[in-house]
Order: structure tokens, then C-alpha cells, then sequence
């Protein structure tokens, strides 16, 4: 190998490795699929997951179950395309897909639960209140009683997983009916 080779193959790995790290420890979205706000990606906990959504999960989705035991959607964006923020309230309104049982839980910037008081990051289909309708509503900020706590959250993404999902999820993820996810007041701008 001459030492034009070896340079050239010594920079093309060291290219390789940071664009590796770059995609799995970036703060993008795994996602594949948008259903309003809410992102997600088929193959999280499928065989099938190419080799950048396996870093991803193992990255950013703790633990993350076959697609089988549980679905997962994110939304870094509220309904009218503005980022989640701190600064704002919001509610999660509407009807939640068919499925066993479902929770709603807020990450911070760093894929963390925010640091807070209150430890008030997630809410479920037993603690969620609904309306006569049967519609949930779930109130994110950090002043109402229930509410998902978004004190320290800064920039924010909510975490919604279906566990036991019905089959119809995983075969139609784009056209179901999500909650939508109001901006109710907001202290500044997003």
C-alpha cells in the first residue's frame, strides 16, 4: 500500500466514524412516519431497523419494546408547527389510538425527564382526565394541577407510547387520529 493509499484510507475512516457519531448521538428525530405533530418509525423494535435506527434506539430510546408490545411517537413541535418550549402551556387533547394501555411522557433536549419539584413528568390512561366525550385531555406546563411538569425543560419533546398496540397502528401509523397539541399561552417566542 503506498502512502497516498494509507492517507487516503486513514481519512475516509476517520470521516466515516464522525459522520456515524454525528447521526447517532445527534439530537434528531428517529422518525419516518408524521401523523400531525407526532413522529414515528416502523421499524423501532422490528428486525428489519437498518443499522442508524438500532444507534438511535440504543442512544436515545431506553429500552425501547418490539413494535408487538409497544409503539412509540414523538412530537418536538406543537400542532401548529411551533417547537415545545418552556416558556409555553400547552394541552394534549383529543383521542388517543386503540390500544391496551398507553402514557405520555416529557423529555428534555438531552432525551432526559426534566429537573424538577414536583416529578410530575408523565401521565397515563388511568391518571389522564377525560371529558364527557371520552376525549383526554392533558395539560403541559408548569402551573396547573396535573399537568406534565415543564420546569428546566427548555426546548422539549413528549414521548407517547401505545402498549399493546391494536394492529391497525401498525399498519396504518400515518392515518389514525392523534391528540392534537395546542399552544394555550406562550411567554415568548417559539
Amino acid at each position: 500500500m503506498t502512502l497516498r493509499h494509507f492517507i487516503t484510507f486513514i481519512l475516509g475512516l476517520v470521516a466515516g466514524t464522525a459522520m456515524a457519531l454525528a447521526l447517532a448521538f445527534s439530537p434528531g428525530e428517529i422518525g419516518g412516519v408524521s401523523n400531525g405533530a407526532w413522529v414515528s418509525n416502523p421499524h423501532i423494535g422490528s428486525p428489519d431497523a437498518n443499522p442508524l435506527v438500532r444507534s438511535l434506539v440504543a442512544r436515545r430510546g431506553l429500552l425501547a419494546l418490539n413494535r408487538e408490545e409497544a409503539v412509540y411517537f414523538t412530537a418536538t413541535r406543537d400542532s401548529q408547527g411551533h417547537n415545545l418550549t418552556a416558556r409555553c402551556t400547552y394541552e394534549v387533547i383529543g383521542e388517543m389510538p386503540p390500544t391496551r394501555w398507553w402514557s405520555l411522557t416529557i423529555y428534555d433536549e438531552d432525551s432526559f425527564l426534566p429537573r424538577n419539584g414536583r416529578n410530575r413528568h408523565a401521565v397515563s390512561q388511568t391518571t389522564a382526565r377525560t371529558d364527557t366525550s371520552g376525549q383526554v385531555i392533558i395539560p403541559v406546563g408548569p402551573d396547573e394541577v396535573g399537568a406534565i411538569d415543564t420546569e428546566n425543560a427548555s426546548l422539549f419533546s413528549l414521548t407517547l407510547r401505545l402498549y399493546h398496540p391494536d394492529p391497525v397502528i401498525l399498519d396504518e401509523l400515518d392515518t389514525l387520529t392523534f391528540p392534537r397539541i395546542e399552544q394555550i399561552s406562550c411567554g415568548g417566542e417559539t
